[in-house]
């Protein structure tokens, strides 16, 4: 499954949040209430851990009906809200089940959770193409978003290792200006999300 970790603090976050709401592409779905979401087109602060991104060209949301049920209909306006019939594990974020191709999660951690004063890993997160085989591929037009969102981060971005010196083995994680800087002047950096 596609995963695009990333080192960002505050300051990057702002300009990933820019970014994000510059496009219209993406809804940030957000909660109204208790089992209560809707689709709004632009944010002005991260304030999840976890922030759902709805890909608009891929397509209509699913609406899962309670179990035993295996009933989707679809949720007609997402801008309008709707209430969820089925909640996942989390019920801090909207279920769609398995995974839906047009859903990408924004895993926010602009602070480490593990050393003080340090930088978290954040990520985004995407299905895919995992669920093909059963008659659930990522449209075309999200599979060149995902591309699109890669590339913006590539250029706006140093590849980092996990662990060690900055310009050490195995460079993977994406770390954004300002967190590089941080990272420059000791701060430390989580491997892990």
């Amino acid at each position: 499954m596609p995963w695009l970790p990333i080192y960002a603090d505050q300051v990057d976050f702002a300009n990933i949040l820019d970014w994000l709401n510059a496009t219209d592409q993406l809804a940030f779905l957000l909660s109204e209430g208790p089992r209560r979401w809707r689709a709004v087109s632009h944010l002005d602060a991260l304030s999840s851990s976890r922030v759902c991104l709805w890909h608009v060209p891929s397509g209509p949301l699913p609406l899962l009906h309670p179990n035993p049920s295996r009933e989707v209909s679809l949720i007609i306006d997402p801008w309008s809200g709707w209430k969820e019939l089925r909640t996942g594990a989390n019920s801090s974020t909207p279920f769609f089940g398995a995974g839906h191709p047009g859903v990408i999660w924004l895993n926010h951690r602009p602070i480490s959770l593990r050393n003080s004063g340090g930088i978290g890993l954040s990520s985004y997160e995407w299905i895919g193409n995992h669920y093909r085989m059963i008659g659930s591929p990522a449209t075309p037009a999200t599979e060149s978003f995902w591309k699109l969102l890669r590339k913006w981060t590539q250029k706006q971005s140093t590849r980092i290792p996990r662990e060690g010196s900055l310009d050490g083995p195995r460079p993977e994680i994406y770390v954004f200006p300002s967190a590089l800087r941080a990272f420059k002047s000791g701060s430390p950096r989580d491997n892990n999300p």
